[in-house]
């Protein structure tokens, strides 16, 4: 596998990459996003070069979880919001450009909100790709609700 994007920046640090780095440990570093939504957006990235979430081992899960509230909190203070979207993306499908687990902390002010992300799935709706049912709010599960919910509690 070739260096992604950000393992080269964390590793070569070019330019002036430098400036945009806000936080860093042994196992992960946080910077400014070169391409920010919000002034503030702020990516957290483990050092260690995986594609998705479920692919990290518990260390380096466990310390990029720790650094997300830590960045979190920092981001906050500089913004003066406390109000706040941790976003991940895991797959090209699912919006993911950079091959990279990272995770957005993008600060939010009252009115910028948009729903984007829902939008996109409703927009591309198809028989195939049906709207799920509402979750029964009483009852067991059953059908193929149980067998999900079993698969992701194994």
């Amino acid at each position: 596998m070739s260096d992604s994007l950000f393992t080269m920046l964390m590793t070569k640090k070019p330019g002036n990459f430098a400036e945009q780095i806000v936080y860093e440990d042994d196992k992960v570093m946080a910077f400014l996003d070169k391409f920010p939504q919000v002034p503030g957006h702020t990516l957290v990235v483990p050092k260690v070069q995986v594609e998705k979430v479920h692919e990290l081992n518990e260390e380096t899960a466990a310390a990029v979880g720790i650094a997300v509230a830590k960045v979190a909190a920092k981001v906050v203070e500089a913004t003066g919001t406390d109000q706040y979207n941790i976003m991940v993306n895991n797959g090209k499908d699912s919006g993911q450009e950079v091959p990279h687990v990272h995770f957005h902390i993008i600060p939010r002010k009252a009115g910028d909100y948009s729903a984007s992300w829902a939008k996109s799935i409703e927009q591309t709706r198809t028989a195939a790709n049906p709207r799920p049912d509402k979750l029964p709010d009483d009852g067991e599960f059953t059908g193929d609700l149980k067998a999900i919910r079993d698969k992701i509690r194994a």
